[in-house]
């Protein structure tokens, strides 16, 4: 497993949304907590982070493997550990912290897919709103996003584990991307020369 499962899952997250729309009630959640919740008590974006992080088997790379719903301690964990980064040189698969408020207070996080074309940060985050109309840090949906540098406070730098080897006699091949997959998800190897 590796940062490219990761950012896989979190992709093929995009568009599920909380029922109804408001109440925090969502799939995330539910696993997190181990029961269906609701209410303003549990923001979700967080949580929909570990949840990616232990669907693509890469659970130890986030919050060394446990459990926290803070963007806080998150925050915190990382600082601590330094990995924490405020220098705008961020990583894909950095978990950045958010603000949208003038106090620059910790409000978000989501995960960096990369840098924009236009400048800022192509993201993927939960309990976001699909696009820059409404909530941005409690929005019920997963969502693709761009964020401006502004935004970020600063990124936290999982240890993702080493990518697999890398398969190149695959390229053009009708099951390319199929492979590839099952490559990431650890369902399948190529051979120690790099062939298929």
């Amino acid at each position: 497993m590796s940062l490219e499962s990761v950012i896989r899952t979190a992709e093929l997250e995009v568009g599920k949304t909380e029922f109804p729309a408001g109440s925090n009630n969502v799939l995330y959640n539910t696993i997190y907590y181990g029961r269906e919740v609701s209410g303003d008590k549990y923001p979700w974006c967080v949580t929909f982070l570990w949840w990616v992080f232990s669907e693509a088997g890469e659970s130890k790379a986030f919050f060394n493997g446990g459990k926290t719903a803070s963007c806080t301690r998150l925050l915190e964990l990382y600082k601590a550990e330094g990995r924490w980064f405020t220098d705008g040189n961020y990583q894909r698969g950095d978990i950045p912290i958010m603000t949208f408020n003038k106090k620059r207070e910790v409000q978000h996080c989501g995960l960096i897919l990369g840098r924009s074309e236009g400048g800022g940060w192509l993201t993927v985050e939960g309990n976001t709103s699909p696009g820059m109309e409404g909530s941005q840090d409690r929005g019920g949906s997963v969502a693709l996003k761009t964020r401006p540098d502004v935004n970020i406070l600063g990124c936290c730098r999982p240890n993702y584990a080493a990518e697999p080897e890398v398969v190149d006699d695959i390229t053009g091949h009708w099951a390319e991307d199929n492979i590839r997959w099952c490559i990431a998800h650890g369902l399948m190897t190529g051979y120690p020369d790099g062939s298929f």
